[in-house]
This record gives C-alpha cells, structure tokens and sequence, in this order.
C-alpha cells in the first residue's frame, strides 16, 4: 500500500515515505544550520526561532502517529498527562499575569522544533551519511545520536545561560535523558510538551514564582515521570515485544533500516559477499556454488 503525507500513520512504512521522511530530516538540518550561520530567527510573542521550525513541522506531521511514542504500561500515561497539563495552566496563569500569553505558545513551538532537529532530523541524516560511509548500523545510529546531543548542548542560546560546570552538566544531562526517551520510545511528542514544562519551570523560578529548591523538585518528578513512562529499564522486555509488531523501536531506525527494505547494507566481490554489518549465523546467506559445480536448491546433485 502506497502512503503520502496525507496518511502520516503509515507514512515510514512505505519505501517512497520513507524517502520523503529523510528528505524533509535532511531540510530541516539543513535550514537549521543556516539559521545559526546567519543568526537571524523569526518570532511568536518574543520567543526567537529557528528557521527550521517551518521544515520541522512538516517533518513532525510527516512521522504522524508513531512520534506519539510507545508507553511500557499505558496506565502511566494518565500521571504523566495529568502533570504536563498542570505544567502547561502554570505557564497560562504565569504569562497571561504579564499579558505575554503569546509566548507560551512560542515556548510550545521552540521546544517542539528542538525535539525534532536533535532527537531525530540530525540523529537519522548523520547515520544515514555514516552507513553509506560503510559505518555498522548500530554504531551509526549511537554516533547520530551523540552528535546531535553534543550539538544541542553547545547552541548559542544554551551557552549564553551556561555560567559554570554544573549548568552545562544539567545540560548535558537533559541531552541525554530526552536521548533515550525518544531512543526508547519513538516518544517526540511527548518530550516536547515536557520540555516546555521545564522552560515554564525555568521562567517561573526566574520571575520569583518558586524558589530554586522548588524549581530543581518539580522538574525532577517531571524528569522521573517522563522517563517512567517512556523509557524506564524494566520495560525493555515489552518495548521489544511491541517492536516485533510494530516496526523497531526508534524512529531513527524506522527510517535509515527500512530506507533500505530491511536489507543489511552488503558489498558484492565476485562470489564473494561481505556484509557491512556483520549479521547473526542465521542470516548468512546460502553459500553459492563455483562456477564449475551444477549443484542448485532446484537441480539437486550431481548426476554420475
């Protein structure tokens, strides 16, 4: 079956979609690079953005329904919902004080794109570039991702709020919980709404709102319900079991594997067949006869 963008549920499922999935990750990178070259941003209330938030949603309807990520046990979901809404009234009641209820939705929409630059745009074109580079898959993938997480860390506006080694360690720290949550759980949309809570957090402590003590509590239960919900490490087991059923389990690898036709990536030498990721004994591929031997699955041996 044959999907466009207008069916996004099935959209990396197809070879053609999954095309299109890689070329708008490889656009969104792309812009977002000229964007922080050029240093020009555009606005929604007084929260500057990138560029490449424009690419970015497109991207983001394109992936559609498995962005929404894949919970270990959906009765966890209603705590974690409960407490993004409550996160999302606290920045309505904070900026509608002001007359700044615009920037909430500014805040929504910057912590969207950086979700989908860093936790799959960058990730899935850098492995994509590291497998045609004969790059194992595995070892691709985990270098996408630390990539784009050491990136993230060292944008302009994240170092501009960086005034010692321990803000650039909580930094570096939210890189990769919101790594492996995504990692885990194809869960993008979800980390995106938890990181506008956490920026409302940060505003709320940063207008007197909460205390510091308050500020580091409350985003830690938001940290520990996120990563219960999506990636906690007992899960694993029924993660993989979801997988089998419903394609692997991260977005990166949906699109770079499945780009491919569930193919490994192999080199032909004559007769000889190397794999670029080296597969398990039961994927070697039948061994071909010599030139000069006749025996074949459909001729059987040798006749004397």
């Amino acid at each position: 079956m044959t999907a466009g963008l207008l069916a996004p549920p099935t959209l990396i499922r197809t070879t053609r979609g999954r095309a299109v999935v890689l070329g708008l990750a490889a656009v969104t990178m792309a812009v977002e690079m000229a964007s922080l070259v050029v240093g020009r941003s555009i606005h929604i209330g007084s929260q500057p953005l990138s560029a490449s938030v424009l690419p970015g949603l497109v991207l983001l309807a394109a992936l559609g329904a498995p962005s929404v990520g894949r919970a270990g046990d959906r009765d966890r979901l209603v705590p974690f919902w409960i407490a993004m809404a409550a996160g999302l009234l606290l920045g309505v009641a904070l900026l509608s004080r002001t007359g700044d209820l615009a920037d909430l939705l500014g805040l929504v929409v910057a912590a969207a794109n950086e979700e989908i630059v860093y936790r799959f745009a960058v990730p899935v074109v850098l492995a994509t570039a590291l497998m045609v580079l004969r790059v194992p898959t595995r070892a691709a993938r985990v270098a996408g991702y630390v990539a784009a997480g050491a990136w993230w860390v060292l944008l302009p506006g994240h170092q501009a709020q960086t005034d010692g080694a321990v803000a650039m360690v909580t930094y570096a720290s939210f890189a990769v919980i919101s790594t492996v949550v995504v990692a885990r759980s194809r869960a993008l949309i979800p980390m995106s709404i938890a990181h506008c809570v956490l920026n409302v957090i940060t505003i709320a402590h940063l207008r007197g709102d909460i205390t510091s003590g308050g500020r580091g509590a409350l985003s830690a239960c938001l940290l520990f319900l996120l990563v219960g919900t999506f990636a906690w490490p007992g899960d694993r087991p029924g993660r993989r079991a979801a997988a089998t059923d419903d394609g692997d389990q991260d977005l990166v690898t949906d699109t770079v594997i499945d780009l491919r036709d569930g193919q490994r990536p192999s080199v032909h030498r004559g007769e000889d067949l190397t794999w670029v990721d080296e597969p398990s004994e039961d994927d070697q591929p039948e061994p071909v006869g010599a030139p000069g031997d006749r025996r074949s699955a459909n001729h059987g041996p040798p006749r004397h």
